[in-house]
């Protein structure tokens, strides 16, 4: 395996994604009470400020439905982050784009299953499946924008613009 030397922006990335899921622990430690409260302050706040602003009435129904998409688009939203962040500090440990989606993706949907694992021991909590495979979609979603990224900044090193042939 052809290694690359580590840098600045590795550890950098490397901090990113360790933020990221002590992020993800917290959020997950938290009672099922606090997290619904959480989500349920949101959703009021957001679609009912937006609802009263437009004169339109919403019932608590409806936005139990949209706390409920919120709280899935969440999980997709997070874990694409952590995607990202792990897939830029892979990046820099291989020049291989195959190995850092494969590591990336693998190493994240098994942290996306122990988060889920985690939450079997959180009062009000439980484990989902199905949570797992929302994160798991999205660290697939950021780990392949880190990969478009960092192929679209390194074509653009290999070939320069047209205006810097013309100078």
């Amino acid at each position: 395996m052809n290694l690359r030397r580590v840098n600045k922006a590795f550890y950098l990335w490397c901090a990113a994604s360790l933020i990221c899921m002590a992020a993800i622990f917290v959020s997950s430690a938290q009672t099922a009470d606090v997290s619904s409260q959480l989500s349920g302050a949101v959703t009021d706040g957001v679609f009912g400020s937006i609802a009263g602003w437009l004169g339109i009435p919403v019932s608590a129904s409806i936005l139990g439905t949209l706390e409920h998409y919120l709280r899935k688009a969440a999980h997709l939203a997070v874990f694409a982050v952590l995607g990202f962040c792990v897939a830029n500090t892979v990046r820099h440990l291989t020049e291989s784009a195959k190995r850092v989606f494969v590591i990336s993706l693998c190493g994240c949907s098994f942290y996306a299953a122990t988060d889920e694992l985690h939450q079997l021991f959180v009062p009000g909590r439980a484990c989902m499946w199905q949570d797992w495979l929302i994160d798991t979609i999205g660290v697939l979603i950021g780990v392949s924008a880190a990969l478009l990224i960092a192929a679209l900044l390194s074509r653009r090193k290999t070939h320069p613009t047209r205006k810097a042939e013309l100078s």
